[in-house]
């Protein structure tokens, strides 16, 4: 009787100690899993912000051609202006095709 009420408390001992053991894997295991999320959200958060201002730069860009093409669109509505007026009065001719060369070359720097 007292060797298996020995083996009895030897088993309770060593019961005891598992779950100690077992309690401090899963607390372990838990601070692992909130260390790597904590690091997934970062990393995540990084990459979104980093998307994100790249899409703010690309529709700056993308505002700054339309910018561009509007103001094209003018020049080029004056030139067609200045040709109605051109084939409205020959006389003026000489001066309004100088002045067209002049326009066509300031719109031809813009474009390029």
């Amino acid at each position: 009787m007292a060797l298996l009420a020995d083996l009895l408390r030897a088993t309770d001992r060593q019961t005891e100690e598992n779950s100690r053991k077992i309690d401090e894997l899963r607390t372990e295991i838990r601070q692992t899993a909130a260390d790597t999320n904590a690091r997934f959200e970062a990393i995540f958060d990084r990459f979104a912000t980093a998307v994100a201002d790249g899409f703010i730069r690309v529709e700056k860009k993308i505002d700054a051609v339309k910018q561009e093409v509007a103001e094209l669109r003018t020049d080029v509505q004056h030139i067609d202006q200045r040709l109605e007026r051109i084939e409205t009065n020959p006389a003026t001719t000489p001066d309004v095709l100088r002045r067209l060369e002049i326009l066509e070359s300031i719109v031809l720097r813009k474009a390029s």
